[in-house]
């Protein structure tokens, strides 16, 4: 990969439309090709994803107007067939610069001419390779800067950049040398992403996919009785037992109301508890985790009541086993801390059978 330094026009430096960042903001599927990436209304929409409060950039628009663009990190773009680029690393940045144009243009600050003449042209970097995919070199100095940069993006968009490289043939181990990540969670994110598309495709659910619910496949991929229980597949990298990880979505989508069964992550690491409890997961059906939760916790209750014969039968089998260690010889193996705790166990019981007795002679 070589990368040329080059004077571009602002006006010749497009916004990405398919910018991963815009996964925080928005469900839209982000796959519009580069040949439209120079359409008014396809740069419009990028310009209004990008000026999104989540992104600060009338705080660093700010900043430019105040100290003047110094760029310590360049731009990076590769070039399209006319004469245009498409940023690959500094949407943010190009957002600013264009905002502060456009406003000046409706004379909403108090730049001068010059100033604007001084931004309106700036030094960038453009990707220079003729043998390798370009998209993949701009996808890898994203990855960099952003995956384990100081800057991060969020799980999913780490996932979906991980996804895209490993779909143009990007072996997990350098994918890990390229973004400094390891290959063990490349693998996990890959396979949480997996999951993801496997919603997203689902005729039923799939219009009520949100990049948010990464959260929630990642955990149950992290639990081997949920796993199980969902049927997944570590060949295909999806979930077979359909009947029930259907459920799973109506669990986690909210119904007209509003209300949802599992809001977040640490409800699925309780649901490991109870998910072979039908009558449990039956709450769950009806948006209520918490009568879930309670009937595990009363049903385990009720368990660790022991009966009488019970006890009776475990007092005999430690009699039995006190006199296997006399019988056998055994005693003398015994530390004199073995021997104290018998003795004060057995002083106890000594107590507890008198007040028995007298509990008995009171009913006599």
């Amino acid at each position: 990969m070589k990368l040329k330094k080059a004077t571009v026009s602002l006006v010749d430096l497009l916004l990405d439309p398919n910018n991963p960042r815009f996964a925080d903001i928005s469900d839209e599927s982000l796959n519009i090709p580069n040949s439209r990436f120079t359409e008014d209304e396809v740069q419009k929409h990028a310009y209004e994803k990008m000026m999104n409060s989540k992104f600060d950039v009338l705080s660093l628009a700010n900043s430019i107007e105040t100290v003047g663009f110094l760029p310590v990190d360049n731009i990076v773009a590769k070039e399209l067939d006319n004469s245009k680029y498409v940023v690959i690393e500094g949407n943010r940045r190009t957002t600013a610069l264009k905002y502060i144009v456009k406003q000046f243009a409706l004379g909403q600050n108090l730049l001068e001419q010059a100033q604007i003449d001084a931004i309106s042209v700036i030094d960038i970097l453009i990707v220079d390779n003729v043998e390798d995919d370009q998209e993949s070199i701009g996808k890898i100095i994203q990855g960099i800067r952003n995956v384990a940069g100081i800057k991060e993006w969020d799980a999913y968009q780490k996932a979906q950049f991980i996804s895209e490289m490993i779909d143009k043939g990007k072996d997990p181990g350098t994918i890990s040398k390229m973004i400094g990540m390891s290959v063990r969670d490349i693998n996990r994110y890959y396979k949480t992403y997996s999951a993801m598309a496997q919603f997203r495709a689902d005729e039923e659910y799939g219009s009520k996919w949100k990049h948010s619910y990464f959260s929630h496949f990642d955990e149950v991929l992290r639990r081997p009785v949920l796993r199980e229980y969902f049927g997944w597949d570590d060949e295909h990298y999806r979930f077979n037992n359909m009947a029930e990880y259907r459920r799973f979505y109506d669990w986690i989508i909210p119904d007209e109301s509003g209300a949802s069964a599992i809001t977040d992550v640490h409800q699925i690491r309780t649901l490991v508890n109870f998910i072979d409890e039908p009558k449990a997961l039956n709450y769950l059906d009806d948006k209520n985790f918490q009568k879930a939760i309670n009937f595990f916790e009363q049903k385990n209750l009720n368990a660790q009541k022991t009966t009488l014969p019970e006890c009776m039968s475990r007092i005999l089998s430690a009699i039995d086993a006190f006199k296997n260690i006399i019988g056998e010889g055994l005693e003398n193996e015994m530390t004199k801390e073995d021997v104290e705790e018998v003795e004060n166990n057995i002083d106890e019981m000594k107590k507890q059978i008198k007040r028995i007795k007298k509990l008995k002679e009171g009913d006599a």
